[in-house]
């Protein structure tokens, strides 16, 4: 698998997470569950912050292949 699938890959499970999270957080605000809430707005988190780093990695790729076109 090429680190561009890769970085695509980790944006695309980033935002699921994020989904997935926001969810869960939502439905354990509904049924009074405060570890559902918290076990949710930490899969969110972290499905924020793959997403973001997802994002860094495509940035920095297409600048280095950018930069190799030149030469």
């Amino acid at each position: 698998m090429s680190l561009l699938m890769e970085v695509g890959m980790g944006r695309l499970k980033g935002k699921i997470d994020t989904a997935i999270g926001k969810a869960k957080e939502k439905v354990g605000y509904a049924v009074g569950s405060n570890k559902l809430q918290a076990k949710g707005a930490a899969q969110a988190l972290k499905g924020k912050a793959e997403s973001a780093v997802s994002g860094k990695l495509d940035k920095a790729r297409k600048a280095v292949d950018k930069g190799t076109q030149k030469l």
